[in-house]
């Protein structure tokens, strides 16, 4: 499957680095999209040359979004109208962080259950009334859509999604190659998809 990331300036590097080792070590094939072909500053640190702009990026079958300077792209028009425009090839919508306020603008999490960094879960709250916006959650997951808490918890939720899609052994091992050992699969909340029913999520 293809990941595409959307990184805009001043995206947080571990939310979409941690993924990033999650699914590419996973055999995803990921690349790397912004607003323009051009570099980017991540948390004003580390300069990134995306892969694609959004005018020539190709359709991926997940599409995520990440936190850090979040607010510019969730209001940019050409942004969302590359979102809505992606909206038929892709299966599913991935979120980390105020990524989530991404997602929300473009009117995807409408409905569903949704959660974000700790400290902006009242803004999401107040800027999606028709969403339900979820506190002390590592993730959750609505079938096609999963949105994580900040930071770290994107492994987590990244971790999620490999073991829905290639089973629970390939993430076992993801995370052993990682040694990220503070993993305990399914410690989010599931409302949607293969895996039906609620699991007792965790403080991010």
């Amino acid at each position: 499957m293809t990941i595409a990331f959307y990184l805009q300036d001043g995206v947080e590097v571990l939310d979409f680095a941690g993924p990033m080792e999650v699914f590419s070590y996973a055999g995803f094939n990921v690349f790397t999209v912004s607003r323009k072909k051009e570099p980017i500053t991540t948390q004003g640190i580390l300069k990134v040359m995306p892969d694609y702009g959004i005018e020539d990026a190709p359709p991926a079958d997940i599409l995520a979004f990440f936190g850090g300077n979040a607010g510019p792209s969730s209001v940019d028009p050409a942004v969302m109208a590359w979102i809505h425009g992606r909206l038929p090839a892709t299966q599913y919508f991935f979120s980390v962080c105020t990524g989530a306020f991404i997602l929300g603008k473009a009117g995807i999490l409408d409905s569903l259950s949704a959660t974000t960094f700790h400290l902006s879960i009242e803004s999401l709250r107040t800027l999606l009334p028709k969403t339900k916006v979820l506190a002390n959650v590592r993730f959750v997951d609505n079938g096609h859509v999963i949105t994580t808490a900040g930071i770290s918890a994107g492994i987590d939720g990244a971790l999620h999604l490999v073991a829905r899609l290639k089973g629970d052994e390939v993430a076992r091992q993801v995370a052993a190659y990682m040694e990220y050992d503070k993993w305990v699969p399914n410690q989010g909340l599931v409302v949607g998809g293969p895996k039906q029913g609620i699991v007792a999520g965790s403080k991010n």
